[in-house]
Parts: C-alpha cells; sequence; structure tokens
C-alpha cells in the first residue's frame, strides 16, 4: 500500500498547485501580414464532410515587426465548405524572407456561424519550418492567426494576421 501512497502525494501537489494559482492567459504578438493572392478555385465536389474545392496561391507579400518579405507562387488551399454553415482551410505554402531563406507555412482554420448564423472572424493555427538562421525562431512556440479576405474583387486575396503566444 505504502508505494500507492506515495505515488499519489506528486499528483495531489500538482493539482494543489494548479488551484491555488491562476493561469497566465496568453499574450499574443504582433508578428507578420501575409498579402496572399489567390488564383483560380477548382470545384473538387462533394465529399462526406462536405464541398471540397482547391484554391491556387500565386504569390504575395511579407511584412511586419518579426518579417519581411514575400508569398511564393505554387501554394494551395484546401478549403470544406461543411454542413451548418462551417468553412475550414488548410493551406500549405511558402514565404521567401528577406534574407532570402524560405520557408514553409501550414495553416489550418476554421469558422462556424454562430447561434444567429452570424459568420465569426476565421482563425487558424499556423506552423512553420525555417531554415536554422535568423528565421529559426518561427521553429519553436505557438501562432495564432486571423484570416480576412481581401477588399479587391479584381484581385482575390487574402490577409493573413500572423500573431506569436507569448
Amino acid at each position: 500500500m505504502l508505494p500507492l501512497r506515495l505515488a499519489a502525494l506528486p499528483v495531489a501537489m500538482l493539482a494543489l498547485h494548479a488551484t491555488s494559482h491562476a493561469a497566465t492567459p496568453p499574450v499574443l504578438e504582433p508578428a507578420f501580414r501575409a498579402h496572399v493572392l489567390l488564383g483560380e478555385s477548382l470545384d473538387v465536389g462533394q465529399t462526406p464532410r462536405g464541398g471540397r474545392s482547391l484554391v491556387r496561391i500565386t504569390g504575395g507579400t511579407v511584412d511586419g515587426p518579426m518579417l519581411h518579405g514575400a508569398v511564393l507562387p505554387g501554394g494551395w488551399d484546401w478549403q470544406l465548405h461543411g454542413a451548418g454553415g462551417c468553412i475550414e482551410l488548410h493551406a500549405d505554402y511558402m514565404l521567401k524572407a528577406d534574407d532570402g531563406s524560405v520557408i514553409n507555412v501550414v495553416n489550418h482554420a476554421k469558422a462556424c456561424p454562430d447561434a444567429t448564423g452570424k459568420q465569426p472572424q476565421m482563425v487558424g493555427m499556423p506552423m512553420f519550418e525555417a531554415p536554422l538562421g535568423r528565421n529559426a525562431w518561427l521553429n519553436s512556440g505557438a501562432y495564432v492567426a486571423t484570416i480576412t479576405g481581401g477588399s479587391d474583387p479584381a484581385h482575390p486575396a487574402v490577409d493573413i494576421d500572423v500573431y506569436k503566444v507569448r
């Protein structure tokens, strides 16, 4: 019986510690904005999860306090328009920083309408793979992003504001 009691002691201490200190809410630090230009959309059709489409990423710009550069052409955004009005995005594309380093971005985002049917802001969780060097900070930590549609219908685009979670 003694080993069980000793094993339970650290769990009890963690529980006491967790209840005695409130968690500090995360702080979002602006990292950069990517203005992503979009190409044609390919309607894939209905799947068991909803309507699918594939949108080409054709380029764009990156500017912000932590990163400057360009969005490289050749990426894609795999979209799902699901039941209940939910929209899910899975994008995979490359950035080229102003120092010449190429950074892979994989972003998953989702937005579902509220009870009144209003579509909320699209929020994503980008992950980065950057080469070692000046932009290696992107390889660690957590990030969130807001995604909004561009304002020029003649040039389809989205603006992705990326924040580092502190």
